[in-house]
């Protein structure tokens, strides 16, 4: 193996200019062109490949390393292999949610445009109407979603994207019960109304009363909450 300090210094590099100077579907400069601009052996540029592709950066073509879309699955993966999914935790995880969201309603209200509203309508009503746990929560974390992208802080969307496995999963445990989906339904048409009206006071009175339903509905769950895993039915 290449040594890992001569790796590391590449992919240093080399990581840092993917995110400043390349875009999706740009190739990089070919091994032996690398290798030369670093002053290292072929090997020390194809272990670093490996790492750069391991992190979602590139991907290997018949023409070279194409540099790809921001994926973020593999950091969800990870993240959530090390999620502790205890009740101590999850209540953590509700007040990350209250936080970050009533933190950004001040620019959410500023910044929100028809098109988030819209996906934020669609979301709510697609959660109302899913047929599994595991849909619902889907569509509830894309709801919450449209909110910090309203934000336009591309920090706290990263962020937000990067908890997308532990939000969804900890957005399953409110979606056993129909009366709490649609409660959760309700509170987000709430949402959307103060939202759409630029109601900055009106949106955080919103978000508390929908974060503290959601605080009754996990205590009201603590001894039962599930382990991460399967696509239930919804209950009647």
């Amino acid at each position: 193996m290449a040594g890992m300090s001569a790796v590391e210094d590449v992919r240093a590099v080399l990581r840092g200019e993917i995110v400043a100077q390349y875009q999706p579907g740009d190739f990089l400069p070919n091994e032996r062109e690398l290798a030369e601009r670093f002053g290292v052996a072929r090997n020390t540029i194809r272990e670093t490949m490996i790492h750069l592709e391991a992190f979602g950066l590139i991907e290997k073509t018949k023409r070279g390393a194409r540099v790809r879309e921001v994926d973020f699955d593999p950091v969800f993966q990870i993240f959530a292999q090390h999620f502790d999914a205890s009740p101590d935790r999850l209540e953590d995880v509700l007040n990350f949610r209250r936080m970050t969201e009533t933190g950004a309603a001040h620019f959410a209200v500023r910044h929100v445009d028809d098109a988030v509203l819209a996906r934020m309508v669609e979301a709510n009503d697609r959660m109302a109407s899913a047929v599994t746990v595991a849909q619902a929560a889907a569509h509830d974390y894309d709801f919450h979603l449209g909110l910090v992208e309203a934000a336009r802080n591309d920090t706290l969307l990263r962020m937000y994207r990067v908890m997308a496995v532990t939000l969804r999963f900890y957005l399953e445990i409110g979606k056993s019960q129909h009366l709490d989906t649609q409660t959760a339904h309700a509170q987000h048409a709430r949402i959307i109304a103060a939202l759409a009206g630029r109601d900055h006071a009106g949106l955080c009175n919103a978000l508390h009363d929908h974060f503290d339903h959601s605080g009754l509905v996990l205590a009201a769950n603590r001894q039962t909450i599930p382990q991460p895993a399967a696509d239930t039915r919804l209950a009647d």
